[in-house]
């Protein structure tokens, strides 16, 4: 019995919670679906009515909305016992996303808050080129970005995106990519020419067999020209390597344990040739673990592995992360230690690496 009167001292807390939002300002109808309205065919707006149903006066504070596209007027007089007020809450879909939207305008009075809801699905404006390919290369020639991630590039598995390009100018114009930074397994095909008007797609995408040796950052740096001349954006296209997950048929396959995941060096002198820390990476599971590879992001840190790159269940290696404060500025540094593993779970692990540089 003891045990249950905490439990039903919350519930009740919960139902006089509850009781008193509906004893301050009552809203018969408190949720309201504009239907499928049109992104740029204007603000939209709707009126909820209210009813003080207590027996003292009640001032409507704020309306809390917490979007800019949602905005909320209301009187700011009490409002008498049995008196009726008015919320307008007015939205505006321009350069909202595309699809259902549901946003809530809270109102806060003197006796408690109520949540109003507005709902509805938005279709989208057309696009003006500018918008859709907002990045110049130089000669009329436009593109969506400049950029993409892949996240994980399993071996065996094909990966790949694309990039819209157009040419605005009124004369053809001739496209060359070449590579400045590769990884060696990069896909890539642009069209040569673009016609005036005419649009097009830069493919890409990452392939490494498996039985592969490439594991770890993947990052490729591309010079685009256009008509001969240099762009002034290049393309970067980066992703991760790590073993195929899917064909894993273990059913306890192996598992990576780190004994720490950041590491703090603290205070060093910058006139100290070397320091080191040492922390234990081990397996847990019951298949053979294969450390892949072991990076440093930024390169800062020197990384080694001590105790071999295959690691039997219950194996241990150490990693061995050391920095040379003479080739550092002063003040802080940062580094983040990559660890590419077979561990179909957790393929990547990382250790944060901070310091500081003093005189």
């Amino acid at each position: 019995m003891q045990r249950r009167l905490p439990i039903l001292l919350i519930a009740l807390l919960h139902l006089l919670t509850a009781f008193a939002e509906q004893t301050s300002i009552y809203f018969e109808v408190s949720k309201h679906n504009f239907g499928v309205i049109a992104e740029d065919g204007g603000a939209v707006e709707h009126t909820f009515v209210g009813r003080n149903s207590t027996d003292a006066p009640i001032v409507i504070l704020d309306v809390s909305a917490g979007c800019s596209c949602t905005k909320a007027t209301y009187s700011r007089k009490p409002i008498m016992p049995g008196r009726e007020c008015e919320v307008r809450v007015v939205f505006d879909p321009m350069n909202q996303p595309e699809g259902v939207f549901n946003r809530k305008a809270v109102v806060m009075t003197s006796q408690g808050n109520i949540p109003l809801t507005i709902s509805g699905t938005i279709t989208p404006r057309r696009r003006s080129i500018a918008e859709q390919y907002p990045l110049q290369l130089g000669g009329g020639v436009r593109i969506e970005t400049n950029a993409h991630a892949f996240g994980y590039v399993e071996h065996g598995k094909r990966i790949q995106s694309s990039i819209g390009i157009i040419n605005t100018s009124k004369t053809a114009t001739t496209i060359s990519i070449k590579a400045v930074e590769t990884s060696g397994a990069l896909e890539i095909s642009a069209p040569k020419t673009l016609q005036p008007s005419q649009q097009g797609t830069i493919e890409f995408g990452y392939y490494i067999p498996n039985g592969g040796d490439i594991y770890g950052s993947l990052q490729d740096v591309l010079s685009v020209e256009v008509n001969g001349i240099k762009a002034d954006y290049q393309l970067i296209i980066n992703g991760i390597a790590i073993d195929s997950r899917s064909q894993r048929q273990d059913k306890e396959p192996q598992k990576v344990q780190l004994s720490e995941n950041f590491i703090k060096f603290g205070t060093l002198k910058s006139s100290l040739k070397y320091a080191e820390r040492q922390i234990k990476i081990c397996n847990i599971g019951m298949a053979t673990l294969n450390i892949r590879k072991v990076e440093s992001q930024r390169g800062v840190v020197k990384v080694t592995v001590d105790g071999g790159s295959s690691l039997a269940t219950d194996g241990c290696a150490t990693l061995k992360i050391g920095l040379n404060p003479t080739t550092l500025g002063f003040g802080a540094v940062t580094d983040r230690v990559m660890i590419v593993t077979d561990d179909p779970q957790y393929p990547v692990k990382s250790i944060k690496v901070s310091a500081i540089i003093e005189n």
